[in-house]
C-alpha cells in the first residue's frame, strides 16, 4: 500500500496543546488545518525524546520542521512546560508563543485572578467567541468538565467544575467492588440499563446530559436570558446528543483557539 502525501508550499504553523493524558498537534497553513496528531504525555520523557516523537508526526503526515514558521503552545501540565518548550525549541528556532502570562488574548476576565484560568479554556474562549452567538457557555470535556461564560459584550465572567464523565466512573468503579470498566457509549437497552454495565453506561451518558442541561439553565439564569453552547472534548458527541439544550460540537476548538491567539500576536 503506497500513501501520497502533498507538502504545504507556504509556511506551517504548529499548535500544541499539553494536556494531562495527551499532547496534541495541529499543523496549519493560514487558517487550514492540515493535521491534528495526539502524542501519549509521558512525564518521564526528556525534550529530545519529545523533539523526536513531534518529528515522526510531522514525517507521518508528509511535513517536516524546516517548514515550520510560528509556533505556539498552552499548557496544563506545569511539570512538562519546559520539557516541551525545549523540545519545540530543538524542531524550531523561532520564538515560541505561549499561553499565559504576556501573551495578548483580547479576552476580558471577571475573575478573582485571572493567571488561574488554564490555557485550554482560554483558548477554548477566544475560538468560541469566534464561532457563537453571545451570550455563551463553553464546555470542556476532558478529566474534568470545566465551564466557562462568556457575557453578551463577551466578557468571560466566571464558571464552573466538575469531575470528569470517565474520571468520575472510574472512581466508583475503584471504590465498588461489583462494578467494573465499561465502554462510554448507549446501552441498547437504553437508560432502563439492564445490567450493571448498562446501568453505568445509562448513568454516564444520559446522566450527564442532564447535568448540562442543568447547569445550562443555571447559566442562561445568571446572564439573564437564553445562552449558546460550545463544547469539545472526545466524549462530547456521545453525551450532548441526549441533552435537550442544543450544543455546537467542535472538535477542534483549542486548536483553532491557539490559532486565533498566535494570529493576534504576531500582527
Amino acid at each position: 500500500m503506497f500513501f501520497l502525501f502533498r507538502k504545504v508550499d507556504k509556511a506551517l504553523l504548529l499548535a500544541v496543546n499539553i494536556s494531562n493524558s495527551q499532547i496534541t498537534l495541529g499543523g496549519y497553513e493560514a487558517d487550514r488545518l492540515l493535521f491534528c496528531a495526539r502524542v501519549h504525555t509521558d512525564r518521564q520523557w526528556t525534550s529530545d525524546e519529545y523533539a523526536v516523537q513531534f518529528s515522526r508526526v510531522l514525517t507521518l503526515y508528509g511535513y517536516d520542521a524546516s517548514q515550520i514558521n510560528g509556533v505556539i503552545s498552552s499548557c496544563v501540565v506545569p511539570s512538562l512546560a519546559d520539557t516541551v518548550r525545549r523540545a519545540l525549541g530543538i524542531l524550531y528556532a523561532g520564538r515560541i508563543y505561549t499561553v499565559g502570562p504576556g501573551l495578548k488574548t483580547g479576552l476580558a476576565m471577571r475573575m478573582d485572578d485571572p493567571a488561574q484560568l488554564g490555557g485550554e479554556l482560554v483558548c477554548c474562549a477566544v475560538a468560541a467567541r469566534a464561532v457563537a452567538p453571545l451570550p455563551c457557555v463553553v464546555v470542556l470535556m476532558d478529566t474534568a468538565i470545566s465551564m466557562v461564560a462568556l457575557d453578551e459584550k463577551g466578557v468571560l465572567c466566571g464558571g464552573a467544575i466538575l469531575p470528569g464523565v470517565r474520571t468520575g466512573y472510574d472512581a466508583l468503579c475503584a471504590r465498588t467492588a461489583q462494578l467494573t470498566q465499561f465502554e462510554l457509549r448507549v446501552p441498547a437497552s437504553g437508560v432502563l440499563g439492564t445490567n450493571s454495565a448498562a446501568c453505568m453506561q445509562a448513568g454516564a451518558v444520559f446522566g450527564t446530559a442532564s447535568m448540562l442541561d442543568g447547569m445550562l439553565r443555571h447559566f442562561s439564569q445568571a446572564l439573564h436570558g437564553p445562552v449558546s453552547c460550545v463544547a469539545t472534548g472526545s466524549f462530547v458527541p456521545v453525551i450532548t446528543k441526549y441533552c435537550c439544550h442544543p450544543v455546537q460540537y467542535k472538535e477542534h476548538l483549542i486548536l483553532e483557539g491557539l490559532r486565533l491567539l498566535y494570529e493576534k500576536n504576531v500582527r
